[in-house]
């Protein structure tokens, strides 16, 4: 079989041809006598020389040429294939790559099932709030006027307090929201106390939060109703405002907000947003949670441990008491243990829990 020679080895060849060709040419010049002052342009010894030389950097950039192609080649199926490819420095300093490939195995991604797939689960802690903007204090003498109105001792007919509430609305400004505020919470008409509390929704500032939660324990069924829709009317970051009674560390302040959640029906209902796949939404019922635990209104929390219907609630639960740790939640751990038959999964996580608390706090 003939084998037919590639680009690069044609040119070699002709250049070596060439070459020879110069070489002689050379000598039969030297044997004859040479003309007087004949100029070096008329020699065809340096333009076969120059020939020649040309002829050989062509061989020398094809050789290059075709060694990159080859490299590129080699890369471009090793990553197809998966393979990496490993290299060393020739003396020319050009990669060659081994003979021998070694294949990365691909890692399969580690896919969470049960309760360590739901958000909460990577919940490790209350994260801090962000400041908000304060309001500005407003000494408009119609402003002024309407605050005064709104005070039963110095005026006692409704229709007037109900004026000086819509008034008040218009102003978004601290001892607005104040006056607003005491209206809600005290005033002797329920429909006023109702009408107050969708101002504050509406106002939708952050200092209206706690007002609006203690009107969920509002006496009257319709002020309650009012407070409810108000509460998740809100634009701002529900879970800050929890985070926020934490942060202030004043313990009766912690204790009327949680009673007023629990009283308002806004706990055991929220447990089952614990363990929702928004995190958002499972968050803010976490710091809710976390609230129950360090103002130590925890008896809802013991009372879904003990009833609830879905076992991943209860572990959300247990999650919350062992990230926020407090030290009265041992006793109550120890109780359920003692008094409800727990299934074997969740008396496990209340022995971690209780470990877990008495290491920290040893």
């Amino acid at each position: 079989m003939r084998i037919r020679p590639n680009f690069p080895q044609k040119l070699l060849s002709f250049s070596i041809v060439v070459a020879a060709a110069a070489a002689d040419l050379a000598a039969q010049v030297q044997r004859k006598p040479l003309p007087v002052e004949e100029s070096m342009f008329e020699s065809w010894g340096l333009y076969i020389g120059v020939a020649a030389i040309l002829g050989l950097i062509g061989v020398a950039v094809a050789m290059r040429r075709k060694a990159a192609a080859l490299i590129t080649s080699t890369l471009n199926r090793g990553k197809k294939s998966g393979v990496t490819m490993t290299y060393r420095e020739s003396p020319k300093h050009d990669q060659v790559p081994r003979a021998k490939a070694v294949r990365v195995p691909k890692v399969p991604a580690v896919v969470k099932e049960g309760f360590a797939a739901l958000p909460v689960a990577s919940f490790a802690r209350l994260q801090r709030t962000t400041v908000f903007m304060q309001l500005p204090e407003s000494r408009d003498p119609d402003l002024l006027r309407a605050i005064d109105q709104t005070n039963e001792e110095s005026e006692e007919d409704a229709q007037v307090r109900t004026q000086a509430l819509k008034l008040l609305s218009t102003f978004r400004t601290s001892n607005s929201i104040a006056a607003i505020a005491q209206m809600a919470l005290y005033d002797l008409s329920s429909k006023l106390r109702s009408d107050a509390v969708q101002v504050l929704a509406d106002l939708d500032h952050e200092s209206v939060f706690e007002t609006i939660v203690t009107c969920c324990a509002d006496p009257t069924r319709e002020v309650r109703a009012s407070a409810a829709r108000a509460l998740f009317k809100l634009s701002f970051d529900r879970s800050q405002a929890w985070t926020r009674v934490v942060e202030s560390g004043d313990a009766a302040r912690m204790r009327h907000v949680a009673r007023s959640a629990i009283e308002g029906d806004l706990v055991m209902r929220s447990f089952d947003r614990l363990v929702h796949t928004d995190r958002k939404v499972a968050y803010e019922v976490f710091a809710l949670t976390a609230l129950l635990i360090k103002a130590n209104e925890t008896e809802p929390i013991y009372k879904a441990l003990a009833d609830h219907r879905d076992e991943n609630v209860k572990l959300a639960l247990l999650h919350v008491l062992q990230i926020i740790k407090d030290d009265s939640t041992f006793d109550g751990l120890s109780d359920l243990l003692t008094s409800y038959d727990l299934t074997p999964s969740i008396a496990a996580k209340v022995n971690e829990v209780r470990s877990f608390l008495q290491m920290t706090h040893a």
